[in-house]
């Protein structure tokens, strides 16, 4: 387990781990809920290295989105 600074920072870059990222570190663009009530928010992490980048976020898991924003495979990024 590691928090979102010191993953960003590392030298030598560690694979396949959770990487924790506080709630004050991501931004939700917007938010539905399936029929299921299952809720998938579209984020960005608010951080210049991976601003670019738009998450779906299930549960407390981030997930990197195809074109079309659905979620598509799971990242090492998790809700603290």
């Amino acid at each position: 387990m590691m928090i979102l600074d010191h993953y960003l920072n590392q030298r030598e870059p560690v694979k396949a781990l959770d990487v924790f990222v506080g709630k004050n570190q991501y931004t939700v663009i917007n938010q539905i809920t399936l029929a299921s009530g299952e809720k998938r928010s579209s984020v960005r992490i608010n951080k210049s290295e991976l601003s670019d980048i738009e998450y779906c976020l299930i549960g407390k898991r981030f997930y990197t989105t195809d074109t079309d924003g659905n979620p598509k495979n799971a990242s090492c990024f998790r809700v603290s």
